[in-house]
């Protein structure tokens, strides 16, 4: 008998997949049944990571907190005088919302650097070297190119305990700059009436809204993003900042479409917001009682600090995480000749402010208005929008 010309299996050597013998068969391979799932692995990882997440500083009254129609300053007193923070729990869905946004703020912060329009504090990604610069180039310590933007600090504690920063400072135009992602959850916190004027009915008795109608009707800033502006504005000028007006780029989340709002500094409008941060700090500083809830007695915000006995039951807050130290110190100064160039810098999944997906025809919140901003005051002009 001739000897085979087959060769004998390796050693140890694999065998082969068997190979699908259905479509649905082919997809639970393509799914990873039976092996490591990435999406199963990475989901509660990032709702894990964001529970343990207690780098926000919670000593400071946070202007994304105080701009709110529903802003309790009796919850933010017993939130700074006890250390205590009742951090609100977001599931993946919400927290690839929040990534989304910081992304977006990190593309268009580089293309205002790019255009080398971008000023504020910088870090090098290599010495560690923070300055205040006007888009440059390189490090001026060490010359290294990479760096990264650490937006503007801006503070007001010592009068107020009001510290944040805003997203950029646009030097040419003597403007801060705020970028907000916009979508059906954002117009629902933000101004549910706008929602409930483009609900459409569907033949199976549900409803949607008519994304593309609604985001044509946004004319004008939200209100609460207007406060916002507002206190950044009055901290930027108090350190002396030459800005006297606020950009919002605001970008679509179904399809990418842009608008640009700008609003000039009006003091008028955050007076009653610094009339209670000002209390709030004297009270502490004094010793005092807390100020009256919002509704008068309890609300959804001061409620837990009723209800919680033990303070060790929710997480405390370190002091100087979300504001660095070399942040709150940086100066202005500017940087002449600088080139623009590239960075990469995205906040923490932390910091955003959380808004939860709902039905399109579910409970809304009720209407927010801000005084002294008239409503019809937006000019037409392509996406670029003035209010005064």
């Amino acid at each position: 008998m001739a000897p085979s010309n087959r060769k004998a299996p390796r050693a140890g050597a694999r065998k082969r997949a068997p190979i699908p013998t259905s479509l649905s068969d082919f997809l639970s391979e393509k799914r990873g049944v039976g092996e490591e799932n990435f999406l199963g692995t990475v989901r509660p990882h990032i709702v894990e990571k964001n529970k343990a997440d207690n780098s926000r500083r919670q000593d400071i009254i946070h202007p994304s907190e105080m701009v709110k129609s529903d802003w309790c300053p009796k919850a933010t007193f017993l939130r700074i005088t006890t250390g205590v923070h009742h951090k609100q729990s977001f599931g993946f869905q919400s927290l690839n919302i929040f990534d989304t946004g910081h992304e977006s703020h990190r593309k268009w912060q580089n293309r205002a650097w790019d255009i080398g329009w971008l000023e504020g504090t910088f870090k090098c990604l290599h010495c560690k070297h923070t300055w205040w610069a006007t888009s440059p180039a390189a490090c001026p310590t060490c010359t290294s190119p990479a760096l990264e933007y650490a937006e503007v600090p801006l503070s007001a504690e010592e009068s107020h305990l009001i510290a944040g920063h805003s997203d950029g400072m646009l030097t040419p135009a003597r403007s801060l700059l705020e970028i907000k992602t916009v979508g059906e959850g954002t117009v629902r916190f933000e101004e549910p009436e706008r929602l409930s004027k483009f609900l459409v009915d569907l033949p199976d008795g549900r409803s949607m809204v008519d994304l593309p109608a609604m985001w044509s009707s946004i004319k004008v800033p939200f209100p609460t993003h207007i406060r916002q502006g507002q206190i950044y504005l009055w901290m930027a000028q108090a350190r002396g900042l030459d800005v006297d007006r606020m950009t919002f780029v605001y970008e679509s989340k179904f399809h990418q479409d842009v608008k640009q709002f700008v609003v000039r500094f009006n003091p008028d409008i955050i007076a009653p917001l610094l009339k209670a941060a000002r209390d709030i700090k004297d009270r502490i500083a004094n010793g005092d009682s807390a100020p009256h809830c919002v509704n008068g007695d309890i609300c959804k915000q001061c409620k837990p600090y009723q209800e919680t006995t033990d303070a060790e039951d929710a997480p405390r807050r370190g002091r100087r995480q979300a504001l660095d130290e070399d942040d709150a110190e940086a100066q202005p100064e500017r940087a002449e000749g600088a080139q623009p160039a590239r960075g990469r810098s995205a906040r923490p999944a932390g910091e955003a402010d959380g808004t939860r997906r709902r039905r399109a025809d579910g409970a809304v919140r009720r209407a927010d208005q801000v005084g002294g901003v008239r409503r019809n005051t937006a000019r037409s002009g392509g996406h670029r929008r003035e209010g005064r």
